[in-house]
């Protein structure tokens, strides 16, 4: 384990100096800024729509982040050449995998742990309405972005940086809508079907299970059951992608 913390904290410091990082960050607090103007055309609604609008900020600009930097991780590591460096030092390709996971992870708790209190500022300055929901959302957001990450990488193993990327994103998307799945084969009467979306709701990681934007803006109680037990199970889907990835990227040859 102590190979790949050192990993970790290698692909952390990488991954912090990276202009592109910065770029994005610098870009998603300004589209949390512009919640202002969408606080100043509310009716009373100000502190509602600011918070919504902020967390949608923060949970798709961190997926962006996540998503393009995972999807280099590995290739740039093969096409820099190091990699025949680091494997010719008693360094397992599990070791690998899981240290540039937990160095990504580093970085990204700093990008939503940042936007995240700058929207809580934002809204405490502006709204007088501190909440504390706001900064549990925010930590669910990265829960969410873990297993985002773990998924992207496995697609890494195998694809291009570009297609690891688009399928992260479309993994992302397909998440937010997974729990629609069910509510439309309930309209049908084919077992087959039924079946089926079972499946799709499995596969595919249901994020919106996690989102507690609705909770945040008085829509929704917090169901903790619920909320518990989908996390363990996005934990657990991110393990498991890691865990591919092991596996496919074990079997190139270098």
């Amino acid at each position: 384990m102590s190979r790949a913390f050192a990993i970790a904290a290698n692909t952390f410091r990488e991954t912090i100096r990276d202009r592109i990082l910065l770029v994005i960050l610098v870009f998603a607090l300004a589209m949390i800024v512009a919640s202002l103007w969408l606080a100043s055309i509310s009716l009373g609604q100000g502190a509602r729509l600011m918070q919504d609008f902020g967390l949608v900020a923060v949970s798709g600009f961190g997926v962006i982040v996540a998503v393009f930097v995972s999807a280099g991780l590995v290739r740039k590591e093969i096409d820099k050449r190091t990699v025949f460096i680091i494997f010719s030092k008693p360094v397992g390709r599990g070791e690998f995998i899981a240290g540039k996971f937990l160095g990504l992870s580093a970085t990204m708790a700093i990008v939503i742990f940042g936007m995240t209190v700058f929207l809580f500022l934002l809204v405490w300055a502006v709204a007088r309405e501190p909440s504390g929901w706001l900064l549990l959302a925010g930590g669910f957001i990265y829960l969410q972005v873990l297993v985002v990450m773990a998924v992207t990488i496995f697609f890494s193993t195998f694809a291009s940086p570009i297609l690891a990327a688009v399928l992260g994103l479309c993994v992302f998307a397909a998440g937010q809508l997974s729990h629609n799945v069910l509510s439309l084969t309930q309209l049908g009467d084919s077992a087959a079907l039924q079946g089926l979306s079972w499946v799709v709701f499995l596969v595919v990681p249901n994020f919106s299970a996690v989102s507690l934007a609705p909770v945040v803006v008085g829509e929704q109680v917090a169901d903790w059951s619920t909320i518990g037990g989908w996390g363990g199970y996005l934990v657990a889907y991110a393990v498991i992608m890691l865990g591919l990835s092991w596996l496919v990227f074990r079997r190139k040859e270098f």
